[in-house]
């Protein structure tokens, strides 16, 4: 009786088998491959496809379209690279799609369609109202990587041909779309030269914008027929400045717009004419009777524009309302890309605005309370500081609107930042122990200094100061204002400085500083024997630097903490820093 293998074995054997059942050769990876699904044919016939060699030795062979073999045409694609392989089809025109095929690779069904080399960037830069500007001309950039971005060509006296320009613009391999393009209008209007960055649709003008990174992209496409049109429209803004019914002649008049959009960078924002605010479109100066004229300007259904005197520190929007600074008339930077404040530029231009720069302020007295520190530090601890605020910007690095010893001021309505004892970058003369310290400005960097240290004196950026210093936001409104804010006697760090090379008659100078944006740097100078005490700190954790302003051949590099810990009213001690020599 023959032997007969159980059937359940039998069944493990074919599902065996079929896990080694060898690729046939036709269904083998291959070597050379592409995805192109669209080739532009030329004229001549000829096409491309775009082609990856997988393997370390260059991938050779031939290139045809099936059923027209006797085209066949010779390629090389470097190994592990890829390149273009050119392929020959006489009958294209009566074909919508052909099968290209490759040596050591797989066919590869293609549409085709005729190549466009060239498509076009064209428009009108037109004057919607106000005076026509001269000298008008239109550069097209294109946009690089890296911030490697090019001037292509620019179209000049655009003005004597109707306000028209054209570009003529490579398209991209197989009819893709073309590079990347900028447009930058410029213009004389008032005898001051303008310019702006061009915004907008294929077909529409959404306005301009005065850095280059807020333009519109444009890239001429098969869809939007190989044409891009990028028409322009300027107007003017015109009107009066008065203080109270006395016309302001002679007064520099300022037009701002805000960005289309705010940068999530940090420095595109500080890059701004007015750091993280606005940019300026335009300039003049009033006549005998205050009146002006800006011209040049894009037109812009958004609110984006303002107006800013130069005399009387108010920032005109909406409605001719006066606002005391530019974020606020800004006013939030939640509203993207307008904002109800500002004014709107259409085609019909702005006339007759009224700028009265005697109106619109509010009377603010300051009243200070709690410890105020000696007569001796008043120049630190009583100084008064009022900042603008900036949603989105930390209060240290918001603009100084007022820095006085006074306690009344006239402000426009708006938010803004009260502090009292946060004065920095205080430059002061105190009397050292020795009547030449010329080491202190050795090199030809600081040579022209030595005027700062002589006859037992020295001039450096230290004021002691006693108190923490204090803050309030605050919204100015109305005729007069009441604010009131109390002072704290700060913290104290004390310690001592030594090092074996160094004397310690070098009076070095030791800074706490703080990376929050809210704490301000204090700082204090060795005694003759390298002690040192920084006073008026406000609570929280400081950075300790020792020879902040740089004794010449002295390293900063210490041993020691590097950061402390302050609490209010009270002293810590940092012990011995040792410098590393």
């Amino acid at each position: 009786m023959p032997f007969r293998l159980p059937s359940l074995v039998i069944a493990c054997l074919a599902m065996l088998g079929s896990l080694f059942v060898v690729a046939a050769p036709a269904e083998a990876a291959q070597p050379l491959s592409t995805r192109t699904s669209v080739v532009a044919m030329s004229k001549a016939g000829y096409g491309s496809v775009w082609a990856r060699c997988a393997t370390k030795k260059p991938c050779r062979g031939h290139v045809w379209v099936q059923g027209a073999a006797q085209a066949k045409r010779a390629f090389t694609v470097k190994g592990r690279s890829a390149g273009w392989v050119t392929f020959r089809n006489t009958n294209w025109r009566s074909q919508s799609t052909a099968v290209v095929r490759m040596t050591r690779a797989a066919p590869q069904r293609v549409r085709l369609q005729a190549r466009v080399t060239y498509g076009t960037i064209s428009g009108t830069v037109a004057r919607a109202s106000g005076p026509s500007a001269s000298g008008v001309k239109v550069e097209l950039w294109r946009i690089g990587s890296r911030n490697r971005d090019v001037l292509v060509s620019t179209a000049t006296d655009v003005e004597r041909n109707g306000g028209r320009f054209a570009f003529r613009v490579r398209m991209g391999a197989n009819n893709k779309p073309s590079a990347t393009y900028k447009l930058h209008v410029i213009g004389t209007s008032g005898g001051e030269r303008r310019s702006w960055w061009w915004r907008g649709g294929n077909g529409s003008f959404a306005g301009g914008a005065r850095d280059m990174g807020s333009a519109t992209k444009i890239r001429v496409t098969k869809a939007g027929k190989y044409r891009y049109i990028a028409n322009a429209r300027y107007a003017a803004i015109s009107g009066q400045v008065r203080n109270g019914s006395r016309a302001v002649r002679g007064t520099e008049v300022t037009i701002v717009g805000r960005p289309p959009y705010w940068s999530r960078s940090s420095r595109v924002l500080r890059d701004l004419d007015f750091m993280s605010c606005a940019n300026v479109y335009g300039r003049t100066v009033t006549n005998s009777s205050g009146r002006y004229q800006v011209g040049f300007l894009p037109t812009s259904a958004a609110r984006i524009y303002a107006v800013k005197p130069e005399s009387g520190a108010l920032w005109f929007g909406a409605g001719d309302k006066a606002w005391g600074s530019c974020h606020g008339v800004i006013n939030n930077r939640a509203e993207a890309r307008s904002s109800a404040r500002m004014l709107q530029l259409p085609n019909g231009g702005l006339a007759n605005r009224v700028h009265n720069i005697g109106t619109g302020r509010t009377s603010v007295q300051v009243n200070v309370t709690g410890y105020q520190g000696p007569s001796s530090s008043a120049k630190v601890d009583r100084y008064l500081t009022v900042r603008e605020y900036a949603k989105g910007r930390k209060i240290l690095s918001s603009d100084v609107v007022r820095a006085t010893s006074g306690r009344r001021l006239s402000l426009g309505e708006g938010y803004y930042w009260f502090e009292i004892g946060r004065r920095t970058g205080c430059n002061a003369w105190y009397k050292s122990r020795y009547k030449n310290n010329d080491g202190y400005f050795n090199g030809l960097d600081r040579g022209f200094e030595k005027w700062k240290a002589k006859n037992y004196r020295m001039y450096r950026q230290h004021c002691r100061a006693w108190t923490s210093g204090t803050y309030k936001l605050v919204y100015v409104k109305g005729s007069s204002q009441r604010v009131t804010l109390k002072n704290f006697k700060g913290g104290s760090v004390s310690g001592r400085v030594k090092a074996a090379k160094i004397k310690p008659r070098t009076e070095l100078m030791i800074r706490l500083t703080s990376t929050n944006g809210k704490k301000v740097y204090r700082t204090a100078m060795t005694d003759g024997g390298g002690n040192f005490k920084v006073t008026g700190l406000a609570a929280g954790r400081y950075r300790v630097v020792v020879n902040a302003d740089s004794w010449r051949g002295i390293s900063r590099a210490f041993a020691g903490p590097k950061t402390v810990k302050v609490t209010r009213g009270k002293n810590k001690s940092v012990g011995t820093l040792t410098f590393k020599q």
